[in-house]
């Protein structure tokens, strides 16, 4: 199912849920695949429960990974997020650590999943884990070869993580990543409020894609930022204390919500 009529009616809140590590993963994991997909089966109904309007899977506990997902690292996300989508009744999204364009679609197809995130999907960035090379290719083919048509793609453009490598504008990469490498959808986040502010401005003015932020959301700057942007995915602020992969907070989970529902 396409996000992009929800998208485009603004206020589309993502919730992020940080997978812990699974079994398989470099550094190991306690939880067994069973214990993670209840994990995050219970957090991702929280998160509808409070109002959000979607869930995004994330591999954060796959930490380090390389520059493809591994075969272990697409079977345990396949499962997870079959499992979360079965809970749900809004919007499943996957993004990966892993530098790769056709393992996200290769799991939201298996998984029945609506859509995926790209962080590099055009471009040279540079990042920790060295020189990263756009993926729109691999992921645009991919999705074509494989008749996954209903996942849409939401790019990152000039990722926060990382710096572009070259002076290519940020509105003409706008244009390209949708125009040319087909994206659904485009993810802004600077380095604080005011360069994401910064950014959402010159992408709108280059293309009329639906345009999200990326990060640096919460409950007490989302009255500021809801008229800038389509959508916004919201992580941190979600969790209580007790670590990375500590289970989501309803309460703070419905001010979020609540705050993006205000008129």
């Amino acid at each position: 199912m396409s996000i992009l009529n929800q998208l485009r009616e603004g206020c589309f809140t993502i919730g992020v849920l940080h997978v812990p590590p699974f079994p398989t993963s470099v550094l190991g994991g306690e939880r067994s695949l069973e214990e993670i997909v209840a994990h995050c089966v219970k957090n991702a109904r929280v998160l509808e429960e409070s109002g959000f309007s979607s869930v995004l899977l994330q591999n954060v506990g796959d930490e380090p990974v390389g520059r493809a997902a591994s075969p272990d690292t697409v079977a345990n996300m396949a499962v997870l997020a079959r499992e979360v989508k079965k809970a749900l009744s809004i919007p499943l999204g996957v993004t990966l650590l892993d530098h790769d364009g056709r393992a996200p679609i290769a799991i939201a197809k298996a998984a029945g999943a609506d859509y995926v995130r790209i962080k590099v999907f055009c471009g040279l960035m540079v990042k920790m884990t060295g020189m990263l090379e756009g993926l729109y290719y691999d992921a645009v083919r991919y999705r074509r070869e494989i008749g996954a048509g209903e996942v849409d793609i939401l790019a990152d453009v000039f990722d926060r993580e990382g710096y572009p490598l070259g002076d290519t504008d940020l509105g003409e990469m706008a244009r390209f990543a949708v125009q040319s490498c087909k994206a659904d959808g485009l993810i802004l986040t600077g380095k604080d409020q005011r360069g994401t502010e910064e950014m959402l401005e010159t992408a709108g003015r280059a293309t009329g894609a639906p345009l999200l932020i990326g990060g640096g959301v919460d409950a007490q700057n989302a009255g500021q930022l809801k008229g800038r942007a389509q959508g916004f995915i919201i992580g941190s602020c979600l969790k209580t204390p007790g670590g990375p992969y500590a289970d989501l907070s309803p309460r703070a989970c419905r001010e979020v919500a609540e705050a993006f529902a205000k008129q």
